[in-house]
């Protein structure tokens, strides 16, 4: 129980910082976080991206998912399939985007889905993170699952106000390998 509290009150703090961010900032740590994730060997060696689109006041990974299209690679992004599960749909292009039941857009059916442990590299959004690569998602667990599926390269994409020494988590919580911050590419596990 007491987990739960600490659990519940440092998404709250996360989500009540990344509320507070200016647009400016958003683009400028987004621009900065793909910069950063296109030279990386990951995602220049990866055939199957999975990215997100992002929410709110979320790191846009908008560029990444560009360039992949550009460079023929195979791009897909989450569809919510029911209450506690998403899958990788494929994603052929940002134009023209629905809504899914959160608001957030996604790709439009009947989508092309691939098995996650078909997938090279896993673009990872969280509330926040560690340095460790311990990650706090918004509390539906969607990733959690997924990634427990999961056999490609994982990296959390943040921006550096994000990042807290600690973060609870429990057994079902999934780590990232890598994070990468408006500042830094930072490897977490090997």
């Amino acid at each position: 129980m007491e987990l739960l509290l600490t659990k519940k009150a440092v998404r709250k703090e996360l989500k009540e910082t990344a509320e507070k961010f200016s647009r400016e900032y958003v683009e400028t740590a987004s621009k900065a976080v793909c910069e950063r994730v296109l030279q990386s060997r990951e995602f220049l060696q990866a055939k199957t991206i999975f990215g997100y689109l992002a929410f709110r006041n979320e790191i846009s990974v908008d560029g990444i998912l560009q360039a992949a299209l550009r460079l023929g690679k195979t791009v897909t992004v989450p569809l919510i399939s029911s209450r506690t599960e998403m899958q990788a749909a494929e994603l052929k292009s940002l134009q023209n985007l629905p809504l899914d039941r959160y608001g957030i857009r996604t790709v439009a059916a009947p989508a092309v889905i691939f098995r996650p442990d078909a997938l090279d590299l896993i673009l990872v959004p969280g509330a926040g993170f560690t340095v460790t690569g311990c990650r706090m998602g918004r509390g539906a667990g969607y990733y959690d699952r997924f990634l427990e599926q999961a056999r490609g390269f994982t990296l959390g994409i943040t921006c550096d106000r994000l990042i807290r020494e600690q973060i609870p988590v429990d057994e079902h919580d999934r780590r990232v390998q890598a994070l990468v911050t408006d500042t830094k590419f930072i490897r977490c596990m090997p």
